[in-house]
């Protein structure tokens, strides 16, 4: 098959119209604030896009993960900081739905409907200040006592926790049987956060540190059990995430592409539009080109895991070839733009500083490597 479904192509112009009038008008003045529009993100889960890739007893729609791909690429032309916290803010309830009986019947009202009708989101605590892609060095411990879970240690880097929103963390911690995915609900005594952190990009989206001090939750709260929470996160949840950011990367630099491209048409030096100078040309063409790669790529990941394939070279390579593209799109447009591109009136100056993160979040680009030559049979 070529191309999309005619289904596929109704939601991206969908999601495409809602973020030209509802997403784009904003962007620039939530960057320069840092705020986050929480009606906006409301607006955004009115429109269906929380509850895509949950499944229908949930009152999801169960899409595909391709398609949801392409609704946060669309978002994210638009505003990289708002589709970041679209699929952070909902991984947390998508974990929730594969806990045992009892878990899901505690949280299906409070939390994974909530998410779907966009009254609440969810942080990913992962990261810690000497823990990054080096999952395994984590120190924050969880340990059991009586019916409940005591949680210490910290955690940084973390997307959504000081939202308004915000409704729980799930905690990648230690434990005396390996490593446990902890569910601490916002407001939990001990569970505390730094001001928003300082950041070069992605300003809309929020980042904090973490701190938690005996912090108390029941035992129905470690979802999975004990063991398997770094497994279940390096194993699965990954993958899926780092299309995710892919699809973000595709979006930012589609976007780049359009801007560069009509302003190339526009702009006049030496009596002609620059379009009609070849290093021009090569910058646009090299746009266009990687961006067509791009998705291939990210589409195949996608098919894989649909057909619940093994994917996780695939997610690496997407991973990996999107989110430099991205880069390097945003790169060409600013040179392209000139002078006015480095200047914050014009929104390639946003990409440029908003898709820098992309080659660092969910594992860097070094780690993807890894990762690939691994799945090679490199280390065999």
């Amino acid at each position: 098959m070529i191309g999309y479904t005619d289904a596929q192509e109704a939601i991206r112009r969908t999601v495409r119209e809602f973020a030209g009038k509802e997403v784009r008008p904003g962007a620039a003045e939530r960057d320069e604030t840092g705020t986050f529009d929480y009606d906006l993100y409301r607006r955004l889960c009115e429109l269906g896009l929380a509850g895509m890739p949950f499944q229908e007893e949930f009152g999801g729609a169960d899409a595909d993960s391709q398609t949801f791909c392409l609704a946060i690429e669309e978002v994210s032309r638009a505003d990289m900081s708002l589709g970041l916290t679209l699929w952070v803010g909902i991984q947390g309830a998508i974990s929730m739905t594969h806990g045992s009986d009892d878990q899901i019947s505690a949280w299906r009202e409070p939390y994974i409907a909530a998410t779907i009708a966009g009254d609440v989101v969810s942080a990913g605590a992962i990261t810690e200040p000497d823990a990054g892609s080096d999952t395994a060095a984590i120190k924050t411990r969880a340990e059991q006592a009586g019916n409940e879970w005591v949680v210490n240690g910290n955690k940084i880097f973390i997307s959504n926790a000081g939202l308004e929103n915000c409704a729980f963390a799930m905690v990648l911690c230690r434990t005396d049987e390996g490593f446990g995915i902890v569910i601490v609900p916002t407001g939990t005594p001990g569970f505390t956060m730094s001001p928003p952190l300082r950041k070069m990009g992605l300003r809309s989206s929020d980042t904090r540190e973490l701190s938690f001090d005996d912090c108390r939750v029941p035992e129905l709260n470690v979802l999975g059990g004990a063991s398997l929470g770094r497994q279940a996160i390096v194993g699965g949840g990954f993958h899926i995430t780092r299309l995710y950011l892919a699809s973000q990367a595709v979006g930012v630099a589609a976007e780049c592409l359009d801007q560069s491209l009509a302003h190339a048409r526009s702009r006049v030096a030496f009596k002609r539009p620059i379009t009609r100078f070849q290093y021009v040309q090569g910058m646009l063409v090299d746009m266009a080109l990687e961006i067509e790669a791009a998705r291939l790529l990210r589409d195949k990941a996608c098919a894989l895991h649909d057909a619940k394939l093994p994917y996780a070279k695939e997610a690496a390579m997407a991973k990996l070839f999107c989110t430099e593209m991205g880069k390097r799109a945003a790169d060409h447009a600013v040179q392209i733009f000139g002078g006015m591109g480095y200047m914050d009136e014009t929104p390639v100056s946003r990409y440029y500083r908003d898709i820098r993160a992309a080659t660092i979040a969910e594992g860097t680009s070094e780690v993807q490597k890894y990762i690939i030559a691994r799945e090679l049979g490199c280390f065999s």
